[in-house]
């Protein structure tokens, strides 16, 4: 009961997992995080487990891999009195956190309370919307082949990282070496493919974050001067074929509401909005 920080991954899903598992594609992130870490415990450099029980049960959770920002959320909804005592809890830890991320009008109300409570300054830095897919609109995919990218692909994969981080907003100027990491890492274990016309890459997209059921998209990326020919949609829905093919119920993605384009795309392949995510920087 109460506010526990946990030392292991496997006390944090005792708690977590079924409440989790209950919304499973809106919690692809923070489910994903933690199957991820299940499976290898030293994924991440550091990592912070928190819950919050009382009689009602879980009311509240929060992951955070440094340094990035620190994930929230709750099986009932917004309860200000859970998040003041999280607040409590994280202060007198002394952890230091960027930013938060989660559930729109969860993070609203993480947000004012923390602010008044560090005088911190803060900035909206992502408005995204959740998209669950469980049928593909075949009739978008156009003229070429998806396939698993390979060694030959790396520039393309380190360009393609470094100008969707920059495209993303998650970082204006992309670390060329932690990209080259990245695509690395992404060609060993075989989860990103290309969209390929005439023998070359024209878009690329990740699989990422696998849960019981479902499997995240992410990574989509066409470079600028091949935009507007349908390379990502077509990219999107055959790689969302194939993941559903291989037995997955359902395939989710997060998409930055400031860009249309993509939210539109999805949709006409089969994504349905599912709720929206904000996240934000404390400066």
């Amino acid at each position: 009961m109460g506010v526990v920080w946990h030392s292991t991954i496997h006390s944090f899903l005792d708690l977590t997992l079924a409440h989790l598992e209950a919304d499973e594609a809106i919690n692809n992130l923070m489910l994903g995080i933690s199957l991820r870490l299940q499976k290898d415990p030293s994924y991440y450099r550091h990592v912070e487990l928190v819950t919050l029980s009382d009689a009602r049960g879980l009311v509240l959770t929060a992951v955070m891999t440094i340094p990035e920002k620190l994930i929230l959320y709750s099986p009932l909804g917004v309860d200000r009195e859970d998040l003041e005592q999280l607040s409590n809890a994280i202060l007198d830890r002394n952890l230091l956190i960027p930013g938060v991320l989660g559930p729109k009008e969860l993070v609203e109300a993480f947000v004012d309370i923390w602010k008044r409570k560090t005088n911190c300054l803060v900035e909206l830095d992502m408005h995204m919307r959740v998209y669950e897919l469980r049928e593909v609109n075949r009739e978008v995919i156009g003229a070429g082949r998806l396939r698993v990218a390979d060694d030959g692909d790396l520039e393309f994969l380190v360009q393609g990282i470094g100008e969707f981080l920059k495209d993303a907003s998650l970082n204006s100027v992309p670390d060329p070496e932690k990209c080259r990491e990245h695509a690395q890492r992404r060609l060993s274990d075989q989860s990103v493919y290309l969209w390929e016309q005439e023998g070359k890459p024209v878009s690329m997209a990740a699989r990422s974050r696998p849960t019981k059921r479902g499997v995240t998209i992410n990574l989509v990326y066409t470079p600028k001067e091949l935009r507007g020919r349908g390379y990502a949609t077509s990219c999107v829905a055959a790689l969302s074929q194939q993941l559903l093919d291989e037995g997955y119920e359902f395939c989710s993605l997060f998409s930055d509401l400031s860009n249309p384009t993509s939210n539109n795309i999805y949709q006409k392949i089969g994504y349905r909005s599912l709720g929206d995510f904000d996240g934000y920087f404390f400066l």
